[in-house]
């Protein structure tokens, strides 16, 4: 028997296969790692505002004062460029038709992914006599 030299169509086929597997998982890890990071972002200001709506729950409705005042949370600083506000409101009439003793809280917080301005807004209503008070 003679011994045969060089390489086969399947190995060829093989190799072209895993070279082309490698080139694409490596060009897509950077859009990966953005989006991973994108992500934690995204929570970090969700679990920030979350936090300041239950701070604002365990004040009693009198004490709530209808203002608009920074976020002092640390975390902030996690987040690139990052700036966080609480505003409380009184109920805005056409909610609250029956003159309830009800306080809108909205908190934002904004921050700065890839240059491009990121927000997390969320609103809730305390009103006198509910929860915690």
């Amino acid at each position: 028997m003679k011994s045969q030299k060089g390489t086969s169509l399947i190995e060829l086929l093989l190799v072209i296969i895993v070279i082309g597997s490698s080139v694409f998982l490596i060009a897509n890890l950077p859009n990966a790692l953005s989006l991973v990071t994108k992500s934690k972002h995204l929570s970090l200001a969700r679990e920030i505002a979350a936090k300041q709506i239950e701070d604002k729950r365990a004040v009693s409705y009198v004490n709530l004062v209808s203002d608009t005042s920074n976020i002092s949370d640390s975390r902030l600083s996690f987040l690139p460029s990052s700036t966080g506000t609480v505003t409380v409101a009184d109920c805005d009439p056409t909610i609250c038709i029956n003159s309830e003793h009800i306080k809108k809280i909205t908190v934002s917080v904004n921050w700065k992914d890839n240059n491009k301005q990121q927000a997390v807004t969320l609103d809730t209503f305390i009103g006198e006599g509910g929860i915690n008070q």
